[in-house]
Order: C-alpha cells, then sequence, then structure tokens
C-alpha cells in the first residue's frame, strides 16, 4: 500500500531535519513497493535530492541512502527482523524533505491448501524417500501482507497419527536439498510457497488415532507461526481413517470452513 502525505511539522530523518513549513507530497517519489525482503524506491532521474531516508513506525531512521545523481532506483534492505508498521520513505535535499510517502510493512500469511504427500506422491520434491511420502504433508502458505515473513514453526496438533512434540526444536519444516534438518522458509508480499512437513504428522505409528475397516474420523489443526508478526495461523481440517491399520489404511482429509 502506497499513500502519498503531507505535512508542515517537523520531520526527523537519519541525520537530517526539515525545519521549513512547505508541505512535501509523493512529487519525485514514483514508486515504492517490497520485493522478497527489499523495499525498492523508484524517483526521477532529475530531482534535487540528495538522500533517501526511511523512517520506521517508533519514528526512529530505519535506512539513510545517498542517491546517485542520473539514478532513478533504490534498494533498502528490510531483512526479517523489522517491526511491522508503517514506514514513511523521504527523499531528501539538504535540510528540506522534497518527497514523503508512507509504506505499509506488513506480513499476513494464510494457509491455502494441504494434502496427504501419500495420496499426492507427484508433487513432493525429487528424491523423497517411501517413508517421507507415507507420513508427511504438504502445505501451501501465501503471504497476503505487504512485507516479507520469516516461516518458524509448522504444527500439527489434534487427531492425528502423531501430533507435533511440545519439545521439538525445529521449525517441522522440511529443508530441501540442504545439510540440515529444519528450514525457516521466508515468503515475500504476494508470494506462494509449498512447504513439507518435517515431523511425520501421518505416522504409521499411533497412540491418537486408529485406522479400522468401519472407518474412523477426526479433527486436526495445521498451526504456522512466523517470526514478524508474532502470532499463529490456524487452520481446521477433518480426517478420516479406513483400513486395517495406519500402515495399510486410506486416509482423506478435508478442509474445515472457508
Amino acid at each position: 500500500m502506497l499513500t502519498a502525505i503531507a505535512t508542515g511539522s517537523v520531520l526527523t530523518t537519519a541525520g537530517c531535519a526539515n525545519s521549513r513549513t512547505d508541505e512535501p507530497r509523493s512529487g519525485a517519489l514514483s514508486t515504492v513497493t517490497v520485493e522478497g525482503t527489499e523495499l525498492v524506491v523508484e524517483y526521477e532521474p532529475g530531482t534535487d535530492a540528495t538522500q533517501l531516508a526511511v523512517i520506521g513506525p517508533s519514528g526512529e531512521p530505519f535506512a539513510e541512502r545517498a542517491l546517485t545523481p542520473g539514478a532513478s532506483r533504490e534498494t533498502v534492505p528490510i531483512g526479517t527482523a523489522y517491526s511491522p508498521g508503517t514506514y514513511t520513505v523521504q527523499l531528501v535535499d539538504d535540510d528540506r524533505v522534497t518527497a514523503t510517502v508512507e509504506q505499509e510493512l506488513r506480513p499476513e500469511i494464510v494457509i491455502r491448501e494441504l494434502q496427504l504427500a501419500r495420496n499426492h506422491p507427484e508433487e513432493m520434491f525429487d528424491g523423497a524417500g517411501n517413508f517421507t511420502i507415507a507420513t508427511e504433508v504438504i502445505v501451501t502458505v501465501e503471504n497476503l501482507g505487504t512485507g516479507p515473513e520469516e516461516l518458524t514453526k509448522l504444527r500439527f496438533e489434534g487427531e492425528v497419527p502423531r501430533p507435533t512434540p511440545e519439545e521439538m526444536a525445529g521449525s517441522g519444516i522440511m529443508a530441501i536439498n540442504r545439510p540440515v534438518r529444519y528450514a525457516n522458509p521466508v515468503i515475500g508480499p504476494r508470494e506462494v510457497r509449498t512447504l513439507y512437513s518435517r515431523s511425520f504428522p501421518f505416522s504409521p505409528n499411533s497412540d491418537t488415532v486408529e485406522c479400522t475397516p468401519e472407518g474412523t474420523s477426526g479433527q486436526f489443526t495445521v498451526a504456522l507461526s512466523g517470526d514478524i508478526a508474532e502470532e499463529v495461523v490456524e487452520q481446521e481440517y477433518t480426517a478420516s481413517y479406513r483400513g486395517e491399520n495406519l500402515s495399510n489404511c486410506q486416509i482423506t482429509v478435508e478442509r474445515v470452513g472457508t
């Protein structure tokens, strides 16, 4: 979200102050967008401004860049340790703010789809073993927000064969083709990502559910945590089990609600 603002108050940048009472608007600032983990600022190459300043939600300086004469684009790393909120982007000429816009940086993660790998082996990553395919889950997530998010926990709670242990040290998200067990993937604004669980939620050994010829069913919750928003996104599903046992069981899942 890009919003032009006007102000007659004193604006503080990283080492620059505006002591004039004119009203800066978006002016030479063309667009401010977020690409991955970077804030991308495009401006008119003929601007008289010499600096770019970004002010955080608290009013403290977040970043400052000296503008290259004739250039029209600057990138500011956001990373995955920023505070969500409204950031103010300013073009500065000496002690005067010549243009300013606001940019909201806030992730919004949603769970789009859940598939059992055992029912969709073609959707698994190359090299996935038989036990991984039989026990893990494919989760599709999307960031509807305006800032990047680092995903830190994927949990399964309720009536699944193996609910995620409370003491699990890692994220529960599988690291693909990496020499580590777990991953903390970063998802940018408007990005869709496929995650693979690494906690065996549909293990053939269970003290929680059973699979019988008559069929059983239960409800479970998929919970996804992020480092920036500091909130847990949850989605409920029902699972139906039919077969001789969990090693030879037809399992189907269905999303609860919209």
